[in-house]
């Protein structure tokens, strides 16, 4: 017997609402923080790597790709693509769909890439902070670096999926 497919509840908001919801996410998706984005190419093969959130601006995510891999291509061929977290203090699990941008230059890429510089020195000085008062031992350089190329991409976010921990899922949608 095949398990039973758990249903979606689905919630229409206003652009309003969906603006609400992801600011009351913001606590989680401040800059410096590392989530889950998927990415699918025109063949259907998905993809998922770790990337990091630079800052959350009206309805937009800008997450940095310090990679230029799979990512970076699918999004260039399909630009669908799902970011997920689990805010682990209320054992949440978030599903943000929508449309990815990259952003590689002009003057967009210029202040994006400034703000980023800060988001890096301060994760360097937190996981710095961190090995001081654990006393563990970074396996690698606790400094936060990039490759010399790397793009930006903004996520305009028109769905957001709550999973609860019973498994309880409520979508929002707005275009």
């Amino acid at each position: 017997m095949s398990p039973e497919r758990r249903k979606k509840m689905i919630e229409k908001v206003s652009p309003q609402e969906k603006h609400d919801l992801l600011k009351s996410l913001l606590y989680f998706l401040t800059g410096g923080k590392f989530v889950n984005v998927a990415t699918c190419n025109l063949e259907r093969m998905p993809n998922v790597a770790p990337k990091l959130i630079a800052k959350v601006d009206d309805d937009n995510l800008y997450i940095v790709d310090y990679v230029l891999g799979t990512t970076y291509v699918n999004i260039k061929e399909n630009p669908r693509v799902s970011v997920s977290f689990v805010d682990d203090k209320t054992f949440t699990g978030y599903q943000l769909n929508g449309t990815a941008t990259v952003i590689e230059k002009g003057p967009e890429f210029e202040r994006l890439a400034e703000e980023f510089q800060k988001i890096k020195t301060d994760f360097t000085v937190e996981r710095i902070l961190y090995n001081v008062r654990t006393g563990e031992k970074a396996s690698a350089s606790p400094e936060f670096s990039l490759p010399e190329k790397f793009a930006i991409l903004r996520i305009k976010v028109i769905e957001i999926v709550e999973i609860s921990s019973t498994g309880h899922l409520k979508s929002r949608f707005s275009l």
